[in-house]
């Protein structure tokens, strides 16, 4: 039987492993002012849907946005709280599900919420540099890569059904600093469970904005959300970043054909 966390216990563990990151990490910049770990995440959304519909629609979808999100938490599988590094991406795929759905409501596309999430963590990138740099220091240091390396391990142990599965890849420090190859994902999992697979493409676009703030030199060239076996991850501190499908720029080559 699937264990389920509520509410409360959603946005504790969201707190939890959100850290200090401001974008794709999360919100720790929000948690200074406000007690909701997704703060930053609502108000992110909320500007990019008010440069599409306006101020008042854009206000009265994000109250929306926070009762789906709400309804779904306990949905939401536990999958090792926050001693799982991987908690926090789920919480993620939460919030955007909730964005997906209320959208989807409005007669919105896939494609189309795609492209509010893509922006949306444009949004969360937007600092100043200072802050960008002091934050990616602190979240993606070498403690960071030792959890990562630690968590790759744990998940071959397939404790929790609904979990990340993946192997940690180190580099050699020409080609690539280190890696992670994922064979299975918790986002893809929970999103078919809830009948949105096809939005799984849409939330690996974070990976781009996340790697291009930080310049954590991101290249990955496959997701399991888009039929392969494996998300290869290969990250390199200071070079471009390059994620398929991204790599001939906005549209992605999936909303092309």
């Amino acid at each position: 039987m699937k264990t389920k966390i509520d509410r409360r216990g959603f946005l504790k563990l969201s707190a939890a492993t959100a850290g200090i990151a401001i974008v794709g990490g999360g919100v720790g910049y929000a948690l200074l002012r406000d007690p909701d770990p997704l703060v930053d995440f609502y108000a992110s959304t909320e500007k990019v849907l008010c440069a599409r519909f306006g101020q008042s629609r854009a206000k009265r979808l994000i109250q929306d946005i926070r009762l789906e999100c709400e309804a779904l938490a306990p949905d939401a599988p536990a999958i090792g709280g926050e001693d799982d590094i991987f908690t926090e991406w789920l919480t993620y795929g939460v919030y955007y599900l909730a964005v997906y759905r209320v959208l989807a409501s409005q007669d919105q596309s896939v494609e189309q919420v795609g492209r509010i999430i893509y922006e949306t963590y444009e949004v969360m990138a937007d600092r100043p540099q200072w802050l960008i740099d002091l934050v990616g220091g602190l979240k993606y240091g070498q403690g960071y890569v030792e959890r990562l390396m630690a968590a790759a391990a744990a998940s071959q142990e397939r404790r929790y059904p609904d979990d990340w599965v993946c192997t940690f890849v180190d580099g050699d420090g020409a080609a690539f600093d280190y890696g992670l190859d994922v064979t299975e994902c918790g986002i893809c999992k929970f999103y078919h469970a809830q009948g949105a697979e096809g939005l799984a493409p849409y939330m690996c676009l974070s990976d781009y904005v996340v790697s291009r703030a930080f310049g954590r030199g991101l290249v990955r060239y496959k997701t399991i959300a888009e039929g392969a076996e494996v998300c290869d991850f290969r990250y390199k501190r200071g070079r471009e970043t390059f994620v398929y499908p991204l790599r001939n720029g906005w549209p992605p080559q999936f909303m092309q054909v």
